[in-house]
């Protein structure tokens, strides 16, 4: 199911996630492909459900859904947010504080960490770079020949 190149849930994924017990004392993880975080009661992890889930691509744009709205911008997926709000009211994601304060600094801190984290690999593959010596192409490639026939 998609809507405007959005993927969606389907109604038998939004049973699953409106039947997703909410667990209290689960703690949230930052997803870096979602830029959001996530818990591990809102999903059905380990199970032929959450493969079937995860084929449409619907999570990770629920969690990058999710970020944006704990950090208060607007975002083309909300769509989906709607979808799961109507129809699996249940689920432990939706709970305010999912999104509230402590979630705001947790995901706030999880990004500038992420920051940090690729601005040191984007520093030290330039290092390397410079360090490498340039690439030389064999003489009769630079002169647009097979190689052995020059």
């Amino acid at each position: 199911m998609e809507r405007q190149g959005l993927p969606m849930f389907s109604d038998a994924e939004l049973a699953i996630l409106d039947r997703m017990p909410f667990e209290p004392a689960a703690r949230g993880v930052f997803e870096w492909l979602s830029g959001g975080l996530m818990w591990p009661d809102e999903f059905p992890f380990g199970t032929p459900e959450r493969r079937a889930m995860s084929e449409a691509g619907s999570i990770g744009c629920l969690l990058a859904c999710r970020a944006s709205l704990t950090l208060g911008q607007q975002t083309g997926l909300y769509p989906l947010w709607e979808q799961v709000l109507r129809h699996a009211p249940n689920w432990p994601g939706l709970r305010p504080e999912r999104r509230g304060a402590a979630a705001l600094r947790r995901l706030r801190a999880a990004l500038r960490k992420q920051d940090r984290c690729l601005g040191a690999l984007e520093t030290q593959q330039d290092a390397k770079a410079e360090e490498a010596e340039p690439l030389s192409w064999p003489t009769d490639l630079r002169k647009n020949e097979p190689p052995g026939t020059a």
